[in-house]
């Protein structure tokens, strides 16, 4: 174990002596174009979309490492993301339309900035992601399958709001940069029309579902 210990702090140390200080510390705003993959539920209903996302990051030179590692306050002012619906078959009784589902959010999080070479950093942080999701949905039925009182196709809207949280790392080489995020959360739709299958037997229609929208993001962009 003491050599486990010994080994770690020669590493610290090697890394710390190599690794350059970082400049500019106060502050770098950014603009990222993002392709966003749905994950689990999501992915049965949604294709890859697109987003862009502005934001800015504070940065707190506190003299650790030598400047090597700065902490700071990761804000996201603006995101934005777009994914177009897949249609999803039930057993051949009835087939939904996504049509679109578009998110709307805020960030804010600490994050944590590690100088690797001259002008070459890391940033990690984890955000509360606040997101207002506009959802459109359509519903067929093969009519043959159903009571005659039920509308063989009705489309309908929702407006709801998710609690997300985001998990991201980018490389930044200025005024590059590049990374994977990670988004948690989930939301309820409600269209306010029977247009939702509940996959019961016989299958019925209801006007709510909980989806969750775990998201994986690549990151494009600059720092300005």
């Amino acid at each position: 174990m003491k050599k486990i210990l010994l080994i770690a702090l020669a590493f610290m140390t090697m890394f710390c002596s190599t690794a350059k200080t970082q400049t500019n510390t106060g502050g770098r705003k950014y603009l990222k174009i993002q392709f966003s993959q749905p994950l689990g539920e999501y992915k049965d209903f949604y294709n890859v979309g697109f987003g862009i996302e502005t934001g800015r990051m504070f940065l707190f030179d506190l003299g650790i490492a030598n400047g090597v590692i700065v902490p700071g306050l990761d804000i996201s002012f603006s995101n934005i993301s777009l994914n177009f619906g897949k249609d999803y078959n039930y057993a051949g009784n009835l087939t939904t339309k996504s049509g679109v589902l578009l998110n709307y959010g805020v960030k804010v999080g600490p994050m944590v900035t590690v100088g690797i070479t001259d002008g070459l950093v890391a940033d990690f942080a984890i955000q509360y992601a606040p997101t207002v999701v506009f959802s459109l949905g359509r519903k067929g039925i093969n009519p043959e399958k159903f009571e005659k009182n039920i509308v063989a196709e009705k489309s309908g809207y929702s407006v709801s709001f998710a609690h997300r949280v985001s998990l991201k790392a980018d490389i930044r080489y200025n005024p590059f940069l590049f990374g994977v995020e990670f988004i948690l959360g989930n939301t309820t739709l409600n269209y306010n029309k029977a247009i939702i299958p509940e996959l019961s037997d016989p299958i019925t229609l209801t006007d709510k579902k909980e989806l969750g929208l775990g998201t994986l993001m690549l990151n494009f962009g600059f720092t300005f």
